[in-house]
């Protein structure tokens, strides 16, 4: 049986589009796109199997994205996104031709580009959302140290342990800090809540942590300390000079 009707009723997307529009937008709009073609054509079972899948897979993906290192999970969506696009291509161009040898009609690219837009406005959100979280951690116990590529493992290692050394990181805690390196100054960055900002007594500590840290841990060189949101957004900077 004909996967479409004699005479076309509907408007189709033309599958040359799929694949540019996984690269440009990931392959979600492709694949309802891919999906709603099969339905316009009167195929039910498969425009629900394939939009399902569709949904399905993009979850899957984009929340691999967020626990896989940023740099490998960006060149593994990419590839996938390809595939995906060059697969529904492939697979429903036989679809589009019958279609318009019957005398049908494209559709337009409206709705798709909305759809588009849309998940590339999220996708971006989040990539903001994040950016201030490096790709390489170490981990105590529940507790995680952060560290970026201004900073050796050896030298993210050596505060780590510190810190779990003197009972910063807890057994039973679930704590996140970071370290960076600008010129000669590391930067120590840690979780505040904003009620405690402003508060004298946690800002003098704070400068004795700095000096500690820089006597302790990196050879006297200089220590800033920021304190930051939960997503290592800096609210305030400070250091023992």
């Amino acid at each position: 049986m004909s996967d479409i009707s004699t005479i076309p009723t509907r408007k189709l997307w033309n599958p040359k589009s799929f694949i540019i529009i996984s690269v440009l937008f990931s392959f979600l709009p492709a694949g309802i796109m891919y999906s709603l073609n099969y339905g316009r054509c009167g195929n039910q079972r498969k425009k629900w199997a394939y939009l399902i899948s569709t949904i399905v897979g993009f979850i899957a993906l984009y929340t691999l994205a967020f626990i896989i290192p940023t740099i490998i999970s960006k060149s593994i969506s990419f590839g996938i996104n390809i595939a995906i696009g060059a697969y529904l291509m492939n697979t429903q161009t036989p679809l589009y031709k019958q279609h318009i040898q019957n005398g049908g009609k494209r559709s337009s690219y409206f709705l798709p580009i909305t759809i588009g837009v849309l998940i590339f406005t999220l996708i971006i959100s989040s990539i903001i959302y994040t950016q201030h979280i490096p790709d390489k951690a170490l981990n105590y116990n529940k507790n995680k140290l952060f560290y970026t590529e201004n900073v050796t493992e050896s030298q993210a290692k050596k505060l780590g342990d510190y810190l779990e050394a003197e009972d910063f990181f807890k057994v039973d805690s679930e704590t996140d800090v970071k370290v960076d390196k600008q010129k000669d100054i590391f930067i120590f960055s840690m979780v505040i809540k904003k009620d405690y900002i402003d508060n004298e007594d946690v800002l003098d500590n704070m400068k004795l942590v700095s000096k500690e840290l820089s006597v302790d841990v990196f050879e006297n060189n200089k220590v800033q300390i920021d304190l930051c949101t939960n997503r290592f957004k800096v609210l305030k900077s400070i250091s023992s000079d």
